[in-house]
């Protein structure tokens, strides 16, 4: 079993989200340690089960659930001479791949690009946090950060921010309670969704982006260079079908950052003078952490992030 388990190496070339072929026909072929993970994956990772991260010397967390027929694959740039650490309490199998394809052993690393940290379970079903950093690991606890997507909410053109950022969440038992209830955070998530058709298309609202968001969140959708303009830049906008909160799956009123962990169902369309952009619309599931913060005497959202692609 895996338990605080810490990997150190450097890092390589460009893997991207093609297929990551483990050629794999029977046990005979991959031998099974005691830990009960064979030495090499047992499936094949697709594009869609791949989520790009952005590392550095900060640590990052990401969460989900595998199986031993479902595995995660998480990809980052890295280049020689930087050291990868890794870190999970759950009882799960992890491989990297270097940039060519090789399952990496540790030590230091020659190479320039993308790698790969595949993620499955020896047996059942099996939900973990894995920190992951190119540096060393912090040893607060931290909670998943958010990897942009296409959402508007991320500046579909302009994500960079939150690939890097940490979770604002700190230790809950050494911090005072917020007034803010569940069912309060949760009406400012639900009026936020509710107003994105108002935000991300004409009238572009900002009076009504201010009403709801403060901090990163407002600065990144409403400030320079932020969402709002990008799109009357460029003679876009977003139509939505479908906005749904379906589960609430965690939430805190202490600490600095009160927050609320949201299951979201998204159907959205970015609409444009050629027509839909297919690349940046469709049907999301994502489950997004909420932060919010006081302003005037107001809660408002402070800032989002994702946590994972919800199966």
């Amino acid at each position: 079993m895996f338990k605080k388990l810490i990997v150190y190496s450097t890092c390589l070339s460009i893997i991207g989200c093609q297929t990551i072929e483990n050629p794999l026909t029977n046990l005979s072929s991959n031998a099974i340690s005691s830990s009960g993970c064979a030495e090499k994956p047992m499936v094949s990772l697709s594009g869609k089960d791949v989520e790009t991260v952005a590392l550095n010397e900060s640590t990052i967390t990401k969460s989900g659930q595998v199986s031993a027929s479902k595995n995660i694959g998480y990809t980052f740039t890295a280049t020689t001479g930087q050291k990868l650490s890794y870190s999970t309490d759950a009882d799960v199998c992890l491989w990297v791949f270097s940039p060519d394809n090789e399952i990496l052993k540790g030590g230091e690393l020659s190479k320039n690009g993308k790698y790969v940290i595949q993620v499955a379970a020896p047996q059942g079903a099996k939900t973990f946090d894995l920190k992951m950093s190119l540096g060393l690991l912090e040893t607060a606890s931290s909670t998943p950060t958010a990897s942009p997507t296409n959402n508007p909410e991320n500046t579909p053109e302009n994500t960079s921010e939150n690939n890097n950022s940490q979770s604002s969440l700190e230790n809950d038992n050494l911090q005072p309670e917020n007034d803010i209830s569940q069912e309060q955070a949760l009406e400012l998530v639900q009026k936020w969704y509710a107003a994105k058709p108002r935000i991300f298309a004409p009238p572009f609202d900002r009076d009504l982006l201010n009403e709801l968001a403060t901090g990163k969140l407002y600065q990144r959708v409403g400030g320079e260079d932020g969402s709002i303009d990008w799109l009357q830049k460029y003679n876009r906008y977003y139509t939505y079908n479908k906005s749904e909160i379906t589960n609430v799956m965690g939430f805190s009123s202490s600490g600095s950052r009160p927050y609320i962990k949201v299951r979201i169902i998204e159907e959205l369309y970015l609409q444009g003078e050629k027509g839909i952009d297919k690349t940046n619309s469709g049907e999301y599931q994502i489950d997004y952490i909420y932060f919010f913060a006081k302003e005037n005497g107001t809660w408002k959202i402070y800032s989002n992030e994702k946590i994972s692609d919800a199966d």
